[in-house]
């Protein structure tokens, strides 16, 4: 297993960036906290996504909000043949994901744009599982002309007119050769929501790119609830303990799978420069990590990384081997290990 360094020094760079914008920092209401948080998301994101050069990773902090949508509003109309270019393109949180799998019991299909400063956002799709939105946008000019950066959008999530905290990121990369439309995925983590149920959302993009952004307004508002794949996702309790080098505590509390991700749940006793992971084995053969997708000091969970490359433990397979491990974060910006630290004995599990 090997990870850039370069990806730490870079997350440093963009943590400078997020903390020298001073229009962002006024529009959030806890400011320098919250920025802090963009940029620990952020730097996790560029380690955990080094690999996967062919895609354009970012993560931040934002306000967050759930979702499989039943409702939309808030269109626009544009002349004739902008819009029939924009109806042309249709682009999946399957593809943006690289799964094989079926989310079509799961996702709704928006396919809605809107128009602003000579560019149409179009929110493609969106699904819900525990915690987490999952949704997808194409960006391109109104005249049709490529794009000479990535202009990821950068948002404000609300639910029933509230701004609940938690992180975000994801990747972007152009459609076509000549770039002319660029397709985001993006995921929130919503700790403390309950997202079984129907309510109000809006999504809110005010700018398009971190670099020379593009101060507008497209916003998508919508309903939603996520019970039908959370009724389909599979539990299996772990309840194992491991001590990390510098004694916190973690406990691997249980594996969720289903069509759209694979997580493990983990509580902790502290605060930690270990950031931790697991490499699994299932009875079929398939090998994937678990990296960690959100943590604060009590709480977190890991997500399976190999999930974008279609790489997941098999539904039919009987049981799974995990090996627990840390790789350590340095204190300050500089050199990162790039080594896996085993942790604890490796253990099995029943997945039948």
């Amino acid at each position: 297993m090997s990870m850039n360094r370069e990806a730490y020094r870079l997350a440093n760079e963009i943590r400078t960036d997020f903390l020298a914008d001073g229009d962002r920092l006024m529009e959030c209401p806890e400011d320098m906290e919250m920025e802090m948080r963009r940029y620990e998301t952020t730097a996790l994101n560029e380690i955990r996504n080094e690999r996967k050069r062919t895609r354009r990773t970012f993560g931040k902090m934002t306000v967050a909000a759930c979702a499989a949508v039943t409702l939309l509003t808030g269109t626009v109309l544009f002349g004739g043949e902008v819009h029939a270019a924009i109806e042309q393109i249709t682009w999946s949180i399957g593809n943006a994901l690289g799964l094989s799998g079926e989310l079509e019991n799961y996702r709704d299909v928006i396919h809605t744009s809107v128009a602003d400063k000579g560019y149409v956002v179009t929110l493609q799709e969106a699904v819900v599982s525990e915690e987490k939105l999952t949704v997808n946008y194409t960006v391109q000019r109104e005249d049709g002309e490529p794009m000479e950066q990535y202009l990821t959008p950068m948002e404000i999530l609300t639910v029933n007119g509230e701004q609940p905290g938690g992180g975000a990121g994801g990747s972007a990369s152009f459609l076509d050769e000549g770039q002319t439309v660029l397709g985001v995925e993006m995921s929130y983590h919503i700790p403390g929501v309950d997202l079984s149920g129907e309510n109000e959302f809006r999504i809110k993009i005010r700018a398009l790119g971190s670099e020379d952004e593009i101060k507008g307004n497209w916003d998508f508002a919508f309903t939603a609830d996520g019970a039908a794949l959370m009724a389909d996702t599979k539990r299996i309790p772990i309840g194992k303990e491991f001590t990390l080098p510098d004694g916190v505590t973690v406990t691997l509390e249980e594996l969720t799978m289903n069509e759209l991700e694979q997580r493990i749940s983990f509580t902790k006793s502290g605060a930690t420069n270990y950031m931790p992971q697991i490499l699994a084995g299932d009875s079929e053969g398939n090998q994937v990590e678990f990296g960690l997708r959100s943590s604060d000091e009590t709480s977190g969970y890991l997500s399976n990384e190999e999930i974008i490359d279609d790489g997941r433990i098999s539904d039919t397979a009987d049981r799974v081997t995990m090996t627990f491990g840390v790789i350590e974060l340095p204190e300050e910006s500089g050199q990162i290990t790039d080594e896996f630290e085993p942790v604890g004995e490796v253990f099995e599990l029943e997945l039948q």
